[in-house]
């Protein structure tokens, strides 16, 4: 087939319809008249034999006679995409329509070899390549179509299909493809309407059309024969079972079309040149020594999802492990000396003290709703949660003040009944207030601010209303959107300020001797007011780094963007810790170090939390966490109104935090090797509970990335890939590769890689 073709169908057309579109009709004449007006206005615009032209106006008729212009121009058509590498594109929008419009009608000298070509998704199609798939669409259609239906955009396959038509005398009827799906409700109307005896449609409208429950009902009796577009963007190609379905329901033949490199062809075609690639990539991704599997699935046009496994060392890694204990022990070392000046023993006491103080805020609120009035006073759990009007969320939060208030004898239990132990005295308004008085002075003399018992203080005054629902915690946490109070929670005290000094001192010198040829990846997950990389950030000067800082709340980044902006090395995004990684746009093997500075105590669950975060990263890569392994009464009073029901091993205990042996027992049930833990026994600290935990995983395997594969298949690949490092490939019943869960995973990866940048994210690298 040629263009020749396709202009002599709209001449034999002539006042005949040949297309009719929202409400209008062109007949063969109106479009070569549109198509000749559509050559003045390119040629005034510059295009020529060889320059890029790009369609990006939406599904307007004017696609049509543009499209053939540029044929007859010999130029390169391209939609949804710019047409070339940057470079020399004119861009046609909705703005230049009407030029196109007013433009003179001139018609060319055609020349049935102008050299244009066609751009679809990645591949690039020759005037050849192009007319031969053109001509067999025509041969799709049928013998003698006398009316198509085309529901696809005329940009890409829906206008293929019309010159299909236009080249067999056929008439186009249109139906205008907007950014979002199309109605199946429309859709059939249109049909019944249209009385097309061919119809052309996307996959994902086929399977749209198939579960409308009006389609037992439609009149398509004209119809014989349907082609679909079985590209990934216009939802794959259907099953066998769908397949069927369609014939039965249409009582239509059924022909599918899929974008290739060969131009539009048969799907089993493709999938039969499709698989032989993949094999020869498999190939070239298994000749790399350090993969022990790999997997290969076609993605995105003419591109290439490649899924590969780290191969297992000869031996286990005793270098690795030494440099790991060495660092290790410089990292305690500097650790110690930055230390050895303080006091700790009185650091300590005026933590201890912001405990037992908070305890008695506990039997203060609970007094003020009438409970615990004096120590004849009996109460059971039920009357205390109905007498402090306690709001549903918080109740498992209630029973354990009352638990820990009994264990620390603040409280006796006698039967099912509770009451006081000391002189209520000790717990009135005004003992209260000199207590809190003198532990904001203690506190001033042991750290230099008080801005942690500003905010236990100003908890402690709305406990009652905190228990009943009638204040968000959230609220005290962040005054009017502030951040000061949060601020000084995470860094003031000495447990605060030695986990921030033991993460910066560990993490910078892993940094520093990082093994890898490209700059350490560092994870942070609830990085919130940045406590942590604070401390961090200065101590990774001079590295070679690139830090993502993230949160769960959009909120923090946009506070830490212009207070981070010094540090290049530092990119922001959205991280939950409570979904898994893929859900959010990660790769499984993308970071060397994850840091979590005393966020996992707020995750759902800890061990699923672990194991994805384990998931994330790479070979010999680093978890160190910060956490609290004991219950800490002034939490107990203030932010743990905020936490969400845990269903680990919290919930087992009935604690707000895990314990050190459940810590541990986490750590190692999500294949994580734990290689040091802080304070170390018999250190001051120790008792406060704080712990600094660093792991490492996956040290049997070779030190595989994505950077390395990509080095190493260099230009053989010949085509884009995205190359992931995953720590097994999905099996289906545990035999075959399931490549469907394969597809799942590329299609995710493109979902989230499409997204624009956010404000925050776009000061950095994506991920």
């Amino acid at each position: 087939m040629t263009v020749r073709q396709i202009i002599d169908g709209l001449e034999r057309l002539g006042s005949r319809a040949a297309l009719v579109s929202s409400g209008r009709e062109w007949a063969g004449a109106d479009v070569l008249d549109a198509t000749y007006r559509a050559v003045t206005a390119l040629r005034r615009r510059g295009a020529v034999a060889g320059r890029a032209l790009s369609w990006s106006a939406g599904d307007s008729p004017q696609a049509l006679p543009v499209r053939l212009a540029a044929m007859l121009l010999g130029a390169r058509f391209s939609a949804e995409q710019p047409a070339s590498d940057g470079g020399d594109v004119l861009r046609i929008t909705d703005a230049d329509l009407s030029a196109l419009d007013g433009a003179s009608a001139c018609e060319p000298r055609l020349v049935d070899d102008a050299p244009f070509s066609v751009v679809r998704g990645s591949f690039v199609w020759s005037r050849a390549v192009f007319c031969e798939s053109v001509a067999a669409l025509r041969d799709a259609l049928g013998p003698s179509p006398a009316r198509t239906a085309v529901l696809s955009p005329l940009a890409g396959f829906g206008g293929d299909a019309v010159f299909a038509s236009w080249s067999a005398g056929a008439a186009v009827h249109h139906h205008v493809v907007d950014a979002s799906a199309v109605s199946p409700a429309k859709a059939l109307s249109f049909l019944e309407r249209a009385a097309p005896d061919c119809a052309i449609v996307s996959a994902a409208l086929l399977r749209s059309l198939l579960a409308h429950p009006a389609i037992a009902l439609a009149d398509l009796g004209a119809l014989r024969r349907i082609v679909y577009d079985a590209g990934a963007g216009a939802g794959g190609a259907l099953s066998a079972e769908s397949s069927a379905a369609v014939r039965r329901v249409f009582g239509a033949e059924l022909v599918d079309r899929i974008a290739g490199e060969a131009g539009l062809v048969p799907v089993e075609r493709e999938l039969r040149r499709a698989e032989q690639e993949a094999a020869r990539i498999a190939e070239l991704v298994m000749s790399h020594p350090g993969v022990a599997a790999a997997a290969v699935i076609p993605s995105d046009g003419d591109g290439w999802a490649v899924f590969a496994v780290p191969a297992k060392r000869a031996s286990d890694d005793a270098d690795g492990d030494a440099s790991g204990q060495r660092l290790i022990a410089t990292a305690t070392a500097a650790l110690d000396a930055e230390f050895a000046g303080t006091d700790l023993n009185r650091a300590i006491a005026a933590v201890e003290r912001l405990g037992q103080t908070a305890l008695l805020s506990m039997l203060n609120a609970l007094g003020r709703s009438g409970l615990f009035t004096d120590t004849a006073a009996a109460h059971t759990v039920d009357e205390v949660l109905a007498r402090a009007r306690v709001a549903a969320a918080h109740r498992p939060l209630i029973r354990r003040w009352l638990r820990v208030l009994t264990e620390q004898k603040l409280l006796r239990r006698d039967g099912d009944r509770l009451s006081a132990v000391g002189p209520v005295c000790d717990f009135s308004d005004a003992a209260l207030a000199r207590a809190w008085d003198e532990l904001k002075g203690e506190w001033l003399a042991t750290v230099g601010a008080a801005g942690t018992i500003d905010y236990a203080v100003r908890n402690a005054d709305r406990l009652p209303d905190l228990i009943s629902g009638a204040v968000r915690a959230v609220h005290l946490l962040f005054p009017e959107g502030r951040t000061d109070l949060a601020r000084a929670l995470y860094r003031e005290s000495i447990a605060a300020r030695y986990q921030h000094r033991a993460v910066s001192l560990l993490v910078s010198r892993i940094a520093r001797e990082w093994p890898g040829q490209r700059p350490i990846r560092l994870l942070e997950v609830g990085a919130g007011t940045g406590a942590t990389s604070e401390s961090l950030l200065p101590e990774l000067s001079g590295a070679e780094v690139d830090y993502l800082y993230t949160d769960v709340s959009r909120y923090f980044l946009d506070q830490a963007a212009p207070r981070l902006a010094g540090h290049r090395c530092v990119r922001f995004g959205l991280y939950d810790i409570n979904v898994a990684p893929r859900d959010q746009g990660f790769v499984p093997n993308s970071f060397d170090v994850i840091v979590g500075g005393g966020v996992l105590n707020a995750a759902r669950n800890t061990d699923a939390s672990l194991r994805w975060l384990n998931e994330l990263l790479g070979p010999g890569g680093w978890l160190v966490l910060t956490e609290p392994t004991v219950e800490e009464f002034w939490v107990m009073a203030s932010q743990a109104f905020m936490l969400d029901d845990a269903s680990d091993g919290r919930a087992e205990t009935e604690s707000t935090f895990l314990t050190l042996p459940q810590w541990n027992a986490a750590l190692d049930g999500a294949g994580l090797q734990r290689v040091l833990g802080l304070p170390r026994d018999g250190h001051p600290l120790e008792r406060l509970g704080h712990r600094v935990f660093a792991a490492r995983t996956k040290m049997d395997r070779a030190l595989l990335t994505s950077e390395h594969l990509s080095e190493h298949l260099g230009e053989r690949l010949g085509a884009a890939a995205s190359i992931e490092i995953v720590d097994e490939l999905p099996l289906a019943a545990g035999v075959a590769l399931d490549r469907e869960r394969l597809r799942d995973w590329a299609a995710r990866r493109r979902r989230f890689d499409s997204r624009p940048l956010s404000t925050a994210a776009s000061q950095g690298r994506t991920q």
